[in-house]
């Protein structure tokens, strides 16, 4: 078996395979379903964002669900669903906060999407240690998960036991740690733990926040350059981590996942399959997966400051009366033009 480092077309270093959620990731297949922000672990390097951190939302992609009351429903489960289509996602990687804090929240969206789309579409799951039960996995796999990666703590092994509770269970079993400089010797003593415990070790370029900046420029931590997020010297620190498991001859697959490939490949990926899905024929999509689409105005709806403000404020009399206004435009622009219907939409 080959257990050399490679580099990858991705902009990343792998020893053996990447796992098969990274693989999907990789080509923009993976709808990125954030289950909640809720957790109780406190990982000082946190990256959410003050919308998403310690809070109980659910966004599919971009989109934010709207739960109210943590009333999650059939609602909620339509717009994950329109998302995937959406975006053409062949999978999903459910992330939070912690998706075990609302476990059958989590099992449930599980069991829809794969009802919906069927039993190869690819779900992977992220969660902490703090909140692992032999209830909640089988809960997990029973509504058909088929990759759980672990986050646990470097620098407590208290929990790293429980790891062993998804061996039970029919599904690939991970681990992902982000590449912290300063903390390779715990990283290690994790690394020996998990040799013959799990299918894959995925460490990641540590990256720097509008909610962590502070904090982690408070340890010492700054950015490589003043082009990227990535913190200086995570690149060296999950180098290292790799040599250490090649020579220790780890039975696992290890993939170093850098700041580069979320932005430049799954998440550009990403946005380009869900532009060729979402685009009008009138419109043109560029390399960077944006849509670029020209749009005529009625005067009294030119833009102007507070434009979704004067819009929102609009009695349904006065919106309806615009709206007729414009069919009536749209109608002789397409005869003056000799258009076809589907070269001007409406939006309403």
């Amino acid at each position: 078996m080959d257990r050399q480092i490679k580099s990858t077309p991705y902009f990343s270093k792998k020893i053996g395979m990447l796992p098969a959620g990274c693989r999907m990731c990789v080509r923009g297949e993976k709808l990125v379903l954030f289950i909640t922000g809720v957790c109780n672990v406190g990982c000082f390097y946190c990256p959410l964002s003050d919308n998403r951190k310690s809070k109980d939302v659910v966004f599919a992609n971009e989109w934010d669900t709207k739960i109210e009351d943590h009333k999650f429903g059939q609602g909620q489960i339509d717009i994950l669903v329109k998302e995937a289509e959406l975006c053409g996602a062949k999978g999903a990687g459910i992330t939070g906060g912690d998706p075990l804090l609302v476990a059958e929240r989590t099992a449930t969206t599980i069991r829809e999407l794969k009802k919906r789309f069927g039993r190869g579409f690819h779900i992977h799951l992220y969660t902490t240690l703090r909140n692992v039960t032999a209830e909640k996995l089988s809960m997990l796999c029973d509504a058909g998960l088929d990759e759980i990666r672990f986050h646990p703590v470097i620098w407590d092994n208290s929990q790293w036991n429980r790891i062993a509770l998804a061996r039970k269970f029919q599904w690939a079993v991970g681990v992902e740690i982000p590449a912290i400089p300063g903390y390779g010797e715990g990283a290690r003593k994790l690394i020996d733990f998990l040799d013959g415990r799990i299918d894959f070790l995925n460490l990641n370029e540590l990256e720097i926040s509008d909610n962590n900046s502070s904090r982690l420029s408070g340890m010492g931590y700054i950015t490589k350059n003043r082009l990227s997020y990535a913190i200086k010297g995570s690149e060296s620190a999950a180098l290292g981590l790799m040599r250490y498991c090649r020579s220790k001859g780890c039975s696992f697959d290890v993939h170093y996942c850098t700041s580069k490939l979320k932005d430049a490949i799954q998440m550009a990926r990403r946005i380009k399959r869900r532009a060729k899905n979402i685009a009008f024929p009138f419109d043109t999509i560029t390399k960077e997966g944006m849509i670029s689409r020209g749009s005529i105005y009625l005067k009294e709806l030119a833009p102007s400051f507070s434009y979704r403000k004067i819009l929102g404020d609009m009695d349904d009399k006065k919106k309806e009366s615009l709206l007729r206004k414009l069919r009536d435009a749209r109608g002789m622009l397409i005869k003056k033009f000799d258009l076809k219907k589907g070269d001007m939409e409406i939006d309403d």
